[in-house]
């Protein structure tokens, strides 16, 4: 998006990503966690395997849904319409790494991501007329009091009743629903799909690395009582108490930096060069898109101390330590700069509240084994000896091989 509208639409959504506002959310963002420790006890309780990604998957589904349309999806606990939609629409528009041309280039794929685009549409146009109903009432001073919703549907409708104050219209203008529809779709995208990649990926670092998940839980023993069914209610009184949790943070950006959940691309210009630091050669960036390979500079060992090892401690230590990070702006999964990723306060606090509720009720293990005894295939099983290494698909981004399937049990 040109410089002009994109400083726009990112100074209109802004408020609805500030720390301050995001920590109102987490009463409803651990609503939504505890919906996802009963399925996981459930889970526990009928002994089965099953794809931890899929349940991420639902869960940030939902918390998206409030945060962008202060709609409730309840996709947890039933296939509503519109999240199924919006699953079908990604699943059909990305082919990852497939190989064989006839699933890589389906020729049914543009007609069925044309429905499903259509479907989405007609459901985000709705929540835009039905939004902008509201508002035009809430113009009226009575009701001003009222207008305390945040949600990105919401601080788009309060932007365009700005420039259009007298609002004489009983619908949208079709410009701004388009470019309203377009962002919306984005966060629905980008606020779920990479989202629950991150939250699988530390759920399992933190398991397959049992010291660190110990240091983990006394930290949430100590910030929110030893007794973890009471971690919830404190969250809910006190949201701030996710400011005391270091060692969490630290785990989830350690699970950032190894499996990263998108790359970056970002538009060359002239007189910017790209240098390479193994002969010197310059390669102008002007006329070209420049890719940014997340995994590439996260497990670069001129960047990183011992990089393809699990050191959440890496984020603790202070400058000068072996481990603290050589350069600034090596780490970048939600990328750097202006155009940088605006919903990362909300995936950090997603995650956050989620480990906080449920890391001391559960323990995960990891089911590849089971999996591939189940579907065998000649496929690769190991990466960087890792089984659940990263594949595209989704919303474009990287998630776990198989979507990551694992055993859960309710700890003692």
């Amino acid at each position: 998006m040109p410089n002009g509208p994109w400083k726009k639409w990112r100074s209109i959504f802004s408020p609805g990503f500030s720390p301050a506002y995001m920590l109102e959310q987490v009463p409803k963002i651990v609503d939504k966690a505890e919906v996802f420790c009963q399925l996981l006890r459930e889970k526990a309780g009928q002994d089965t395997m099953f794809q931890l990604e899929e349940a991420t998957f639902r869960l940030t589904i939902d918390i998206i849904g409030l945060i962008s349309l202060d709609s409730s999806f309840h996709y947890q606990t039933s296939d509503s319409e519109f999240p199924a939609t919006l699953r079908s629409l990604i699943e059909w528009a990305t082919f990852g790494d497939e190989i064989n041309p006839l699933k890589r280039w389906n020729p049914y794929r543009p007609f069925i991501t044309w429905y499903y685009g259509r479907r989405l549409d007609a459901f985000i146009h709705a929540e835009l007329e039905k939004r902008f109903a509201e508002r035009r009432q809430f113009l009226q001073p009575e009701k001003q009091k009222d207008r305390k919703v945040r949600s990105i549907v919401s601080l788009a409708l309060d932007s365009y009743m700005a420039e259009h104050p007298s609002a004489e219209s009983a619908s949208l203008d079709p410009t701004f629903r388009t470019y309203a529809t377009a962002q919306l779709r984005l966060f629905l995208v980008a606020g779920h799909d990479t989202t629950s990649s991150a939250m699988t990926y530390t759920f399992h670092l933190l398991h397959t690395h049992p010291a660190f998940l110990a240091r983990v839980r006394a930290e949430h023993d100590q910030v929110f009582g030893p007794d973890p069914t009471a971690a919830a209610a404190r969250l809910r009184r006190d949201p701030a108490l996710l400011n005391q949790l270091p060692l969490t943070l630290a785990a989830i950006k350690e699970a950032l930096r190894l499996f990263p959940p998108a790359g970056g691309i970002r538009m060359g210009a002239p007189g910017i060069e790209l240098t390479s630091d193994v002969d010197g050669t310059r390669f102008p960036t002007a006329g070209c898109s420049v890719w940014v390979v997340h995994e590439a500079v996260h497990r670069n060992p001129a960047l990183w101390p011992r990089p393809d090892e699990f050191l959440p401690d890496r984020w603790l230590v202070e400058p000068g330590h072996e481990l603290h990070p050589g350069c600034k702006g090596a780490w970048r999964p939600f990328e750097i700069g202006p155009r940088n990723c605006i919903g990362q306060t909300l995936a950090l606090t997603e995650i956050k509240t989620v480990l906080a509720v449920a890391l001391r009720s559960f323990d995960l293990a990891p089911a590849y084994g089971e999996w591939d005894a189940l579907h065998p295939g000649k496929g690769v099983k190991l990466a960087m000896g890792e089984r659940a290494y990263q594949v595209s698909g989704g919303g474009g981004g990287q998630h776990p091989a198989e979507r990551y399937p694992c055993r859960v049990s309710v700890r003692g």
